[in-house]
């Protein structure tokens, strides 16, 4: 029941009492004159007027002690369940918009993190490159020092070798010449000397 509800019944039970009342002198005029009890379902006398109070009385006391601090009471409930309703919906806005941050923070780490592993895909990369053409270049390098070392000593053993078959063709011709030469070829060889000296003039 609401307040104006209870105040509506305890009016009517007011209104009700002062009707009674206003009739109890009619009533005990009759009873002074020897009106008795008129048979039927409802005999108005004192014993009705004195439960009626007592039920005004009734309705007073529980209204005032029993419905009033009832009505405060599921009032308040009310207030409380209002209040636990509306927290508990602050509370779920709150999550909701906790867990959309959460989510934007997720999406945003797995970006930084896609990012940071292309970056070192890349500088990975870029770092083998790197060490590859230091490689090919060094490579290079020691290849092309190598040829020059080498065609140095090609030249070298040629030129070793030139001396000795030098040598070798000299010491081999000094023998044949040796061998071969009689006292008329030294002859001969002589007089063409001093003609080639004497046409040479």
């Amino acid at each position: 029941m609401t307040k104006d509800r209870m105040r509506l019944v305890a009016t009517a039970a007011c209104f009700l009492g002062l009707a009674l009342l206003a009739a109890f002198p009619v009533w005990a005029a009759e009873e002074a004159h020897g009106g008795g009890e008129q048979p039927g379902i409802i005999n108005l006398n004192m014993t009705l007027l004195i439960q009626v109070v007592n039920f005004l009385i009734l309705v007073t006391v529980l209204y005032k002690f029993l419905f009033t601090p009832l009505t405060q009471f599921l009032a308040t409930r009310a207030d409380g369940i209002k209040r636990s309703l509306e927290e508990a919906k602050m509370a779920k806005e709150a999550a909701a918009q906790a867990q959309k941050e959460y989510e934007a923070q997720i999406l945003a780490t797995r970006r930084e993190a896609a990012a940071m592993r292309e970056s070192a895909v890349r500088e990975v990369e870029e770092e083998r490159q790197r060490l590859l053409k230091v490689s090919r270049e060094e490579a290079a390098r020691l290849v092309a020092e190598a040829k020059a070392q080498i065609e140095q000593e090609v030249k070298r053993a040629k030129a070793e070798l030139r001396q000795e078959v030098v040598g070798l063709s000299l010491g081999v011709a000094e023998r044949v010449i040796a061998r071969s030469l009689t006292t008329d070829d030294h002859r001969r060889l002589a007089e063409q000397v001093v003609a080639e000296i004497g046409s040479g003039r």
